[in-house]
C-alpha cells in the first residue's frame, strides 16, 4: 500500500497553470497561443483589468483550468477569503463563505443575469469549469453593473463569446462510482448566424465511508462511544443539462443577439438531515427545468461610447420531494418496519413548481476617456404552486396559500478616470421587494395567516484606485442592503422552514487592499497582497437549527440583530519562467455578536462579544506547479501541482456556552491534493490524473456532515478551435 500510495503522489497533481490563474501577472490566452502549447503576455487581458478595477475583485482565467476535474465552485476555492462548505459528497448542499459571509450573502451571477431560480441542475457546485472564460470574484462592494442586493460580495461567471468553430468535449470517471461529461461545441458562419450546443451531466454514488455511532434497531439505543466505519448508502445524485443557443453576431443593429433553451433535470437521495445522527434510507427529490432567454448587446448605439445590454429569462422548476416510507434505518443499512408510520422524517408526496422571471437592462455611456456613467436595473419576480399528489392527503393550509416575491434593484454611477494614475466611482442603489406567503401567529407555529409587505431602500458607496510604481492601492465602502430570497421567505417544502416576515439586511461594508506587482526581470515574477475588510450588519439574517418532535429536525432563518465582521486576507505568488509556480494565501475572520440587547426578550444578550458558531475563523490554502513543455515531443506539456487546504477548529455552537470538556468542535483539518496532466499536440488531446485528499483526512464543513475521504479521478479531454 505505501508503493501506491507513492506511486500515485509521484503520479497525480493539480492541473496545468492553476496557480498562474491566481497570480498578479495574470497572462492572456488565446487561440494561437494553445496552439504553440506556451503562456505569452498580450497587452492586459480581461483578466488583468479586472483585478486593476477599483473594486475589490479577484478574477480567475478559467481557460487553462479546463483540464481539470474542477466545477466553477472549487476553482474558485484559492482564491483568499474563500471557503467551501459541502454537506457531503457530489450534489450535496453547499454554501459558499466569502470573507466570514455565506450563502445567500453572496450572490451569483452569469454574464451579469442573476443565477437565483435557475434550478438544481444549473448551479455552481455542477457547472463545469469548461463553460466558464473566467470568473470575476467581488469582495464586499458589488459594482452597479451586477445590480446584486448582496453585503458578502458576488460571483460573475463570464462564459465563451468568441466567435469561432470549436468542440470540447471530456470524460471523467472516478471513486465512489462518479462520471462526468461534457460536451460543447460551436459554429459561427461568415454571415453572422451561430449556434452553440452545451450539455454536460453528473452522477455519483457518493458512497464514501463515514465514521459514526450507529443505532441499535432492536434497543433503539446509541453508543455515542463506540465509532463505526460505514459507507453511505441513500446518496445517490446525477443531473442533466443541455443548453441551445442560436442567433446573429457581429450585426449593424447588434453585436449579439441570442436566443436560447435550458433544459435540465435531476435526482438526488437524501441520506441524512441536518445533523449526522439521523440517517435516511428511501427519501430523495427530484426536479426538472426548462429556462428560455434571451439577450442583446450592442456597443456605440445611436453614438460612439453609448453601450447597451439587455436579457430575459423565464424559468420554470418543478420539484419533488418524496418521503413515504414506513421504514426506521441505521447507518449500517438495516431497516426495521414502523407500522402506521408515515414518512421517514415527516410525510412528503408532493411537488412544487416555482416560476421565475428575470430582465437585466444595463447601459454604460462613455462621455470622453475622463467621464463615463451607468445605469443598471434589475428586476425578478417568483411563484410558488404547491400540488398534492394523488396518493398525498397531508397537504394543508399553508402549503396551498400564495407564495410570490417580487424585486427591483436601479443602480447608477459616475467614474472619473482622471489618468492612469488613479480612478474613482461613485454609485446609487434602490432597493424594492414585494412578499406574500404564509406566516404563524403563535409561538408553536401551529396557525398561519397570509402576509403581505413592500420594502423599499436606498443604498450608496464609493470606490478608488491608485497606482504607484508596482504598488496598487484599493479603498472602497458601500451602505449595502440584501434583500430575503425566496428560499429564506418560503422554505423548500422539506427540511428548510420559511420565515415570511424576514427585515432585509443592512450592512456599512469597508475594504481595504494594497498589492505589489513585480516583475523583476524575465524569469522571476512575484505578486504580493494584503486586505483588510471591516462589515457592520445589522438585523444580520442567520440560519438555525430547530427540532419538532422525533427526528423532525429543520432549518429555517431569523434576523439576528447586530453583527461585526472584522477580517484580514493576504496572498503571495511566485513564478519562474514557465517552469514554475507557487502561491499561499492567508484568510482570518471574526465575526460577532454585537447586539447587547435580545430582540424577543428585551434581556442581556449573554452572547454580546462572543464569536458566531459553526463559522471558520482562519484557513489557508497553498499550492505549487511544475512544468514540463516539449515533453517527448514539441508542443507536449506535462503538468505536476500539489496543493493543500488548512482549517483551524471552531465551535459548533456558542463557545461560551457549556463545558469546554463536552463542547461540540469542527475539527482541525489539513488535506492535501495532488495531481498530473499531460496536454498533446499543443493542447488537442488532454489527459489528467487527480487525486483529492490524498493522507485520507476526515472533513467536515457543516455541522457533523462528513465529507469524502481520499478519492481518485481520470479524465480525457478533446479540443478543437478554429
Amino acid at each position: 500500500m505505501k508503493f501506491l500510495y507513492l506511486f500515485f503522489f509521484c503520479l497525480l497533481s493539480a492541473v496545468t497553470l492553476q496557480a498562474q490563474t491566481l497570480s498578479g501577472k495574470t497572462t492572456s490566452v488565446d487561440s494561437s497561443i494553445v496552439k504553440l502549447g506556451e503562456v505569452v503576455v498580450v497587452g492586459k487581458s480581461d483578466t488583468r483589468k479586472v483585478n486593476e478595477s477599483a473594486y475589490n475583485v479577484r478574477a480567475i482565467d478559467a481557460k487553462i483550468l479546463h483540464n481539470s476535474n474542477l466545477d466553477i465552485v472549487h476553482a474558485m476555492a484559492k482564491i483568499s477569503g474563500v471557503k467551501i462548505r459541502e454537506a457531503g459528497g457530489l450534489g450535496s448542499d453547499l454554501q459558499f463563505s466569502l470573507n466570514g459571509f455565506t450563502g445567500r450573502h453572496i450572490k451569483f451571477f452569469m454574464d451579469g443575469v442573476p443565477m437565483e431560480g435557475m434550478g438544481s441542475s444549473f448551479q455552481i457546485n455542477n457547472i463545469p469549469i469548461n463553460m466558464a472564460e473566467r470568473i470575476e470574484i467581488y469582495k464586499g462592494v458589488v459594482p452597479v453593473e451586477l445590480g446584486a442586493d448582496a453585503i458578502g460580495g458576488a460571483i460573475n461567471i463570464i462564459t465563451n463569446k468568441r466567435n469561432r468553430t470549436f468542440v470540447d468535449a471530456s470524460y471523467s470517471y472516478g471513486s465512489f462510482n462518479t462520471h462526468k461529461t461534457v460536451a460543447n461545441a460551436g459554429h459561427t458562419a461568415k454571415n453572422g448566424f451561430m449556434f452553440e450546443v452545451n450539455a454536460f451531466q453528473n452522477y455519483s454514488d457518493n458512497s464514501y465511508r463515514v465514521y459514526t455511532p450507529v443505532e441499535d434497531l432492536t434497543t433503539m439505543g446509541i453508543d455515542k462511544d463506540k465509532i463505526e466505519k460505514v459507507n453511505r448508502f441513500n446518496d445517490t445524485y446525477h443531473n442533466e443539462t443541455v443548453i441551445l443557443k442560436a442567433g446573429l453576431v457581429n450585426k449593424s443593429f447588434a453585436d449579439r443577439l441570442v436566443f436560447s433553451l435550458n433544459l435540465g433535470k435531476s435526482y438526488k437521495e437524501v441520506q441524512t438531515g441536518v445533523r449526522q445522527e439521523i440517517v435516511f434510507g428511501q427519501k430523495h427529490n427530484k426536479t426538472q427545468t426548462i429556462m428560455p432567454s434571451f439577450q442583446y448587446s450592442k456597443r456605440n448605439l445611436f453614438t460612439k461610447g453609448l453601450n447597451v445590454r439587455l436579457t430575459a429569462n423565464y424559468n420554470n422548476n418543478i420539484r419533488q420531494n418524496i418521503d413515504t416510507a414506513s421504514y426506521y434505518y441505521n447507518w449500517r443499512g438495516e431497516s426495521k418496519y414502523m407500522p402506521g408510520k408515515l414518512g421517514e422524517q415527516s410525510y412528503l408526496n408532493s411537488e412544487y413548481e416555482n416560476k421565475n422571471w428575470n430582465t437585466t437592462f444595463n447601459t454604460n455611456y462613455r462621455i470622453n476617456n475622463f467621464h463615463s456613467f451607468s445605469l443598471n436595473n434589475v428586476f425578478t419576480s417568483f411563484d410558488r404552486n404547491t400540488r398534492a399528489t394523488p396518493q398525498d392527503a397531508t397537504v394543508v393550509a399553508t402549503d396551498t396559500m400564495p407564495k410570490v416575491s417580487m424585486k427591483n434593484i436601479l443602480g447608477v454611477s459616475y467614474k472619473l478616470n482622471y489618468n492612469n494614475k488613479w480612478n474613482i466611482s461613485v454609485f446609487g442603489k434602490h432597493y424594492a421587494q414585494y412578499a406574500k406567503g404564509p406566516k404563524a401567529t403563535d409561538s408553536s407555529a401551529s396557525k398561519y395567516e397570509l402576509y403581505d409587505e413592500t420594502y423599499s431602500t436606498i443604498g450608496y458607496g464609493i470606490a478608488g484606485t491608485y497606482f504607484w510604481r508596482e504598488f496598487q492601492t484599493k479603498i472602497s465602502y458601500e451602505k449595502a442592503y440584501r434583500l430575503p430570497t425566496d428560499d429564506e421567505l418560503f422554505g423548500d417544502e422539506d427540511m428548510e422552514s420559511g420565515s415570511t416576515g424576514l427585515k432585509a439586511e443592512n450592512s456599512n461594508n469597508y475594504n481595504l487592499t494594497l498589492s505589489y506587482d513585480k516583475e523583476i526581470n524575465k524569469a522571476h515574477v512575484i505578486y504580493i497582497e494584503g486586505g483588510f475588510m471591516l462589515r457592520n450588519t445589522k438585523d444580520y439574517i442567520k440560519r438555525t437549527l430547530y427540532t419538532a418532535t422525533g427526528q423532525k429536525q429543520y432549518a429555517s432563518h431569523i434576523n439576528h440583530g447586530y453583527v461585526r465582521n472584522i477580517g484580514f486576507n493576504g496572498e503571495v505568488r511566485y513564478s519562474f519562467k514557465h517552469l514554475l509556480s507557487a502561491g499561499l494565501n492567508v484568510t482570518s475572520q471574526n465575526v460577532r455578536d454585537q447586539e447587547k440587547i435580545t430582540a424577543e426578550k428585551n434581556t442581556p444578550n449573554i452572547n454580546y462579544g462572543v464569536r458566531l458558531p459553526n463559522m471558520p475563523y482562519f484557513f489557508t490554502n497553498g499550492d505549487i506547479s511544475a512544468f514540463w513543455h516539449n515533453c517527448i515531443k514539441k508542443g507536449y506539456v506535462l503538468t505536476f501541482t500539489y496543493g493543500n487546504n488548512y482549517v483551524q477548529k471552531f465551535p459548533l455552537r456558542w463557545e461560551n456556552q457549556g463545558s469546554k470538556n463536552t463542547k461540540d468542535w469542527v475539527p482541525k483539518q489539513f488535506s492535501h491534493d495532488v495531481e498530473i496532466t499531460y496536454s498533446m499536440k499543443n493542447g488537442r488531446y488532454n489527459l489528467s490524473l487527480e487525486c483529492k485528499n490524498l493522507t485520507d483526512e476526515k472533513m467536515y464543513d457543516n455541522f457533523s456532515l462528513q465529507k469524502p475521504g481520499r478519492a481518485f479521478y481520470a479524465k480525457a479531454r478533446y479540443f478543437f478551435n478554429k
